[in-house]
């Protein structure tokens, strides 16, 4: 029988009520940047990164050493190019620990 439990609320605050070393695995498809303002108040590309981290320091903390972590994410077009907030994202995830394994297209 599987053991599992469920957590509804903002992720900023339920993370802190999961144990470290804890989940199997992550799947999670965040607010895109400037998109859903109405919902998620809209983060700006620019901002991002900072407004990720800690919800990706807390995630590493409950993934267990053995268990795998998914991020669905996509950056904007700016002025015609595509935004580098996910090239920076990566860089910084990986400052904070995380091993950076596959890209999914």
């Amino acid at each position: 029988m599987s053991n599992w439990k469920l957590f509804y609320g903002d992720c900023s605050e339920e993370l802190k009520n999961i144990a470290d070393n804890s989940i199997d695995l992550i799947v999670t498809s965040p607010p895109y940047a400037n998109q859903r303002s109405a919902t998620y108040g809209g983060v700006k590309p620019s901002e991002y990164v900072e407004w990720l981290l800690p919800i990706s320091s807390q995630l590493l903390r409950t993934l267990k050493p053995s268990g795998t972590f998914v991020l669905n994410i996509k950056e904007p077009a700016v002025n015609g190019e595509r935004h580098i907030m996910v090239l920076e994202l990566i860089l910084a995830m990986r400052e904070q620990g995380w091993l950076w394994t596959e890209e999914f297209i």
